[in-house]
């Protein structure tokens, strides 16, 4: 009797480790990635009238020498990587759409919507995203120093016009990161796995055409007319 009570004790020792090794796997929270915005060869740039400029500043790991930019801004890095955090510190940015290139590395011109944000009203954003590529892309709708403008009164007492006087968009660092695992290190798998989905979510759209909606024509243009001497 008392074998057999020393085999079940055993067995229950071996089933509450095992248990045990599975729940600290399953609630082990994953860590970030290194800054994959600080990697060599990583630029920074925004566009005005289909001509980039760069805004490197922003992308330099340092909060003393962030830039002032259009509304459009895109972050290039080096090699593809699997994205899952984008944070734009000491900023200004009130609206924006948070874009992933598509295509092969450095490919031109197809973008996807990861992620839309309204009426922020902080410094600091910190935005959840899903992306594998090597280009991210700010689209700003709106900066917390933007300057409602009255419209043209009209015989009847109504104003027209209501304009919105853009200000330049402000951000003094850009981050991007990916999962790391505990050790730091990025998990090999998950990246693969995400790679090989997105690979099949691109060939399922077509060339030609625009994957997401844009900013209203209104404010696109108000974007390409302004100076680039800030």
């Amino acid at each position: 009797m008392r074998y057999f009570l020393c085999i079940f004790t055993s067995i229950l020792a071996c089933l509450v480790v095992g248990c045990s090794g599975l729940v600290n796997n399953l609630v082990t929270p994953q860590g970030w990635s290194e800054n994959y915005a600080a990697l060599d060869g990583t630029t920074c740039t925004y566009v005005f009238q289909n001509s980039e400029y760069p805004v490197n500043e922003m992308i330099d790991g340092d909060l003393e020498t962030g830039n002032k930019a259009g509304h459009r801004i895109i972050v290039k890095l080096p090699t593809r990587k699997v994205i899952h955090r984008v944070v734009l510190r000491g900023t200004n940015i009130e609206d924006v759409i948070v874009y992933e290139g598509l295509g092969g590395l450095g490919g031109q011109g197809h973008w996807k919507v990861v992620k839309r944000l309204k009426n922020n009203r902080e410094p600091t954003l910190d935005i959840r995203v899903r992306a594998v590529t090597d280009r991210i892309r700010l689209q700003v709708g709106g900066t917390f120093d933007d300057k409602r403008l009255p419209g043209i009164p009209t015989k009847s007492g109504m104003m027209m016009g209501r304009q919105v006087k853009r200000a330049n968009t402000v951000i003094h660092e850009i981050e991007l990161y990916g999962l790391a695992a505990k050790n730091g290190k990025q998990p090999k798998k998950t990246v693969s796995a995400e790679v090989k989905e997105a690979a099949v979510e691109e060939k399922t759209e077509s060339l030609g055409e625009e994957l997401a909606d844009e900013l209203p024509s209104e404010e696109i243009q108000d974007i390409e007319e302004e100076s680039p001497d800030f």
